[in-house]
């Protein structure tokens, strides 16, 4: 049977247009995609552009911490100078850490400022007053670099001073350090010093007024003679803000008849430095003027007339130097970006406390098993020209020539300074060898210290490539100009020539022909110091010879000994030779090993 079929047909008129609404769903999709995709790239190069802005921002944070300490270190004349009678070279133009805190030295006499931040040493933009431009001439905010300062005491150091005094005379009555009585019966001279103690003594305004005691003297009857010169310390100690301690030494001098007539008095100096307070003396009583009065043994310094009753030692003080800062440093880079940064920044290895004296011999008079057995020895040689001078080259401080950490030693130095046998001394001596134990600084308290002192030079020199091996003679020695540079011998060495700046010998100086050294020798080796051969040598600054068991940092597994030994100084060898005191050139010298980062945080 046939079947017809017959198609149906499906009605979709209401369906025209659907492609055209699914291409645009799908055209809007890959909008949206692209518009993403667009906007995600260039967020990505916003986010470049800014981590690019902000890393610029970081390195002018960073080159304003540099730029600081180059201008901590003396390598920035202060324009205008702070003391404008004297030389860009003096010390009195020369930035130091108080200079760099007080806004009077720190910033120009305009600057608004109320923080510290080196205005007068940098050049901060004429428009942009807050901060410096890497780039000035060409400098916006928008597209140029710069970084602004600013530096504080993170220690809090402070211009208030705390310290008491203690006297004593080196002849004086039994039982009673601080008095001398001259004559007998009915006929004397006594004098007798009186301790002074200062508390929160406000130098902010410095230098003030202050004093160290009172030397009072009586006169019984006709007086007495002084036969001879009696040699006087006065020890300050601080308390606030450091523990540590300076002596200001003199003598009372002989007098003539009458003998009710007071004796006259001279002081080493009349300026004394400790932690960077300067001690100017100035007397209500006399007429103190600086005198040399030669020996043997020779004396030189600071002269008054003492009275009847009391004789106050008066003068002035100004505020001791930190030994840190603290210095932010914000960096600006393009595009607004900011980075703020924080350094911590020593002084120095030393903490600004140099040897108590231009030659300063550290140790006993003899040492014995279990160490090397050695007896002091000093020879300061037999030439008309031998000079050692406490007299600093630069400031009215004069310090001991030469300084023992005993009496036994400091007899033997003074018998050989006054031509005693067996090292008779045709020389000058210019201030007086003392007994400088009560003045060792921190670093050279004991041989632990000093070899972890020594070991921090050290590292410096074998950074620098400055480190010479036993059997390694160097070639140079420094900068003789400049003060600057650091040599480290770990070893015997042998100087001639000229050099500067720090100089480590864990082994025995040999000094030899013509010589001229500008800076800080330290000497730790059993031998010492020798000299060999004819010629001239000039050593201004300072030198300690320290002696101690297992001086050479290598190999590093080496014990030092719990003492020093005794110390080896012969200049026998002919030759004429000067050693004196030098701040400037010991400051300069120490350029190697100052105003070091600690460390630096980002805030």
């Amino acid at each position: 049977m046939d079947c017809d079929v017959k198609e149906i047909k499906r009605d979709r008129t209401n369906e025209k247009g659907a492609a055209v609404v699914m291409a645009l769903l799908i055209s809007f999709l890959l909008l949206v995609a692209s518009a993403g995709l667009l906007m995600e790239s260039s967020m990505n190069t916003q986010n470049v552009t800014d981590l690019t802005a902000e890393q610029q921002a970081y390195n002018a944070a960073e080159s304003g911490i540099q730029s600081a300490v180059n201008v901590l270190r003396g390598n920035v004349v202060p324009s205008p100078l702070i003391d404008s009678s004297k030389p860009a070279t003096d010390p009195a133009n020369k930035i130091n850490f108080v200079k760099a805190l007080k806004l009077s030295s720190s910033n120009l006499s305009g600057d608004t400022s109320t923080v510290p931040r080196l205005s007068r040493w940098m050049s901060y933009h004429s428009t942009y007053t807050d901060r410096v431009p890497i780039s000035p001439s060409t400098y916006t905010p928008n597209a140029g670099y710069a970084y602004t300062l600013s530096l504080s005491d993170p220690d809090h150091t402070g211009s208030i001073v705390s310290y008491t005094t203690t006297g004593k005379f080196n002849d004086h009555d039994t039982g009673n350090a601080s008095q001398i009585t001259y004559g007998n019966g009915a006929n004397k001279l006594i004098l007798t010093y009186t301790p002074a103690s200062v508390t929160d003594l406000d130098c902010t305004l410095a230098p003030v007024d202050t004093n160290w005691g009172t030397f009072t003297l009586q006169v019984v009857g006709n007086g007495a003679q002084i036969a001879a010169f009696n040699r006087f310390e006065i020890y300050i100690h601080m308390t606030k803000p450091y523990d540590i301690s300076r002596s200001i030494r003199g003598y009372i001098e002989t007098n003539s008849s009458p003998y009710t007539t007071p004796p006259k008095i001279i002081f080493d100096a009349q300026t004394f430095t400790l932690a960077g307070s300067v001690m100017t003396l100035g007397f209500g009583w006399g007429s103190p003027t600086n005198q040399t009065i030669i020996g043997p043994p020779q004396r030189y310094g600071y002269e008054a007339n003492m009275q009847v009753g009391a004789n106050v030692v008066t003068g002035n003080m100004t505020s001791p130097e930190p030994t840190r800062l603290l210095m932010t440093s914000i960096g600006y880079g393009p595009r607004g970006a900011v980075k703020k940064l924080e350094a911590i920044i020593q002084k120095d290895f030393f903490n600004g406390l140099s040897a108590p004296a231009t030659l300063t011999l550290v140790g006993p008079t003899t040492t014995a098993s279990p160490n090397p057995a050695t007896s002091f020895t000093f020879n300061p040689g037999s030439s008309t020209v031998s000079v050692y001078s406490g007299d600093d080259a630069v400031s009215t401080d004069i310090i001991p020539p030469i300084g023992t950490i005993n009496d036994a030693n400091l007899d033997t130095v003074e018998g050989s300074v006054d031509g005693q046998p067996p090292h008779p001394f045709n020389g000058t001596v210019i201030g007086s060898p003392s007994n400088v134990s009560d003045e060792m600084p921190d670093w050279l308290m004991n041989p632990t210290k000093l070899d972890a002192t020594v070991r921090s030079l050290y590292n410096v020199a074998a950074a620098s490539g400055r480190y010479f091996a036993n059997g390694v003679q160097p070639t140079t020695f420094g900068n003789n100009t400049t003060g600057q540079g650091i040599t480290f011998c770990d070893g015997n060495c042998e100087f001639t020539g000229q050099g500067g700046g720090i100089m480590v010998v864990t082994g025995k100086l040999t000094l030899k022909g013509n010589f001229s050294f500008n800076g800080l020798v330290i000497v730790t080796g059993q031998a010492g110091v020798d000299r060999n051969g004819g010629g001239n040598g000039t050593i201004q600054g300072n030198m300690v010879v320290a002696p101690y068991v297992n001086s050479s940092v290598l190999p590093v597994s080496n014990p030092v000994g719990s003492t020093f030994l005794a110390p080896q100084y012969d200049l026998s060898g002919g030759g004429n030779s000067t050693i004196q005191y030098n701040s400037a050139s010991l400051a300069a010298g120490l350029v190697a090993v100052s105003n070091f980062v600690l460390g630096v945080v980002e805030k």
